[in-house]
């Protein structure tokens, strides 16, 4: 179970090689919310980060080589006036990354450009806790947002094509099915999974309860067309096949506290990771139907993480504890935090 075979990898573009990536841990002055691997390059890692647990304050996108034996470098870091919640990098330009703000907006970064934001979408009406890059259809953007929207943005054209409005609570993420390219899935406050359809129209075109409490967190298995799996604040994840839609054909059990982030592994069908405010990362097996692996390095709330497409089981988290982890999953758990790294985040000013 601890081993899987890789299904569809990606190969490495422009000769770089992925030997040295080093598990590490790397400082960051604020608190982590969302980490992701590029698609494009083995050895870049973008998190995106909020000051004072994202209540108020700044944030920061940093964009981070982690190849270097000498510990993790950093490539670009851009200041915002709000906090940056999630972040998702394009599928069509290896310098572009799509942020998640706390101010209502979308923006897209190059970090090739250190000025600022190459452009910013402005029509939520309130925080945006979600974004995604459509994998298959590269100039799509979705945006779930606390004024219980979801929105799809052409970012080429720079216009939203479409505002969904079934969610009655927040909406906390809309993800791009892999193999759909019109097809997703969002989660709300509302405890409802709904199926968006471009094609179709404004109403989605399936919908289950999911949960009996919010919802935070939705992914796609990358394997199997009709798996969405979601995480609740009632602390399970679920497994839902689309085909029967009548509950979860899997319930998993072991957070101790909500479920912020569950991701579907790129390499292997029959396994999900989850990062939780119980502090911990856990890596599932579906076909056991349990937890397999267990890691409680963080001292703060896991709210990021993500799996390399390049490095077979190479996880990354980022947590409240202002750091992020990077270390192989399936090999054991991380390295013990070198001093001084990782302090509590400073409370707002009074």
């Amino acid at each position: 179970t601890d081993s899987c075979k890789p299904k569809r990898s990606k190969e490495p573009q422009g000769g770089e090689s992925i030997r040295g990536l080093k598990m590490s841990w790397t400082p960051i002055p604020f608190a982590g919310y969302s980490c992701e691997f590029s698609p494009f390059h083995p050895n870049l890692l973008a998190v995106g980060t909020a000051q004072y647990y994202g209540i108020v304050g700044n944030g920061r996108l940093h964009v981070f080589d982690i190849s270097n034996p000498g510990g993790t470098t950093p490539v670009a870091d851009f200041l915002t006036k709000d906090g940056v919640y999630d972040i998702s990098w394009s599928e069509a330009n290896e310098h572009v990354l799509a942020t998640a703000q706390g101010d209502g907006t979308v923006k897209l970064f190059d970090w090739s450009r250190p000025q600022g934001p190459i452009a910013s979408f402005e029509e939520h009406k309130a925080e945006v806790y979600g974004v995604d890059w459509n994998m298959t259809t590269k100039n799509l953007v979705s945006s779930a947002s606390w004024d219980h929207t979801v929105k799809v943005w052409d970012v080429a054209q720079g216009v939203c094509l479409r505002t969904f409005r079934a969610h009655q609570q927040i909406a906390y993420a809309a993800i791009w099915a892999p193999a759909r390219p019109m097809c997703l899935a969002s989660v709300a406050g509302d405890a409802m999974l709904h199926i968006q359809d471009l094609n179709v129209g404004e109403m989605p075109v399936q919908s289950i309860q999911a949960h009996s409490h919010e919802v935070l967190t939705v992914d796609w298995n990358k394997y199997n067309d009709f798996q969405v799996v979601t995480g609740s604040v009632d602390k399970t994840i679920r497994v839902f096949d689309l085909r029967n839609l009548q509950g979860p054909v899997q319930i998993l059990h072991g957070h101790q506290l909500a479920v912020r982030r569950v991701k579907t592994h790129p390499h292997c069908d029959n396994q999900i990771v989850s990062a939780s405010y119980d502090m911990s990362a856990k890596v599932w097996d579906t076909n056991m139907g349990q937890m397999v692996r267990n890691f409680d390095h963080h001292t703060e709330f896991v709210l990021g993480l993500d799996i390399s497409l390049f490095q077979e089981n190479l996880l990354a988290t980022t947590a409240w504890d202002r750091t992020v982890c990077t270390w192989n999953c399936m090999q054991g758990p991380p390295p013990p935090r070198p001093p001084g790294i990782g302090q509590p985040a400073p409370r707002p000013p009074a």
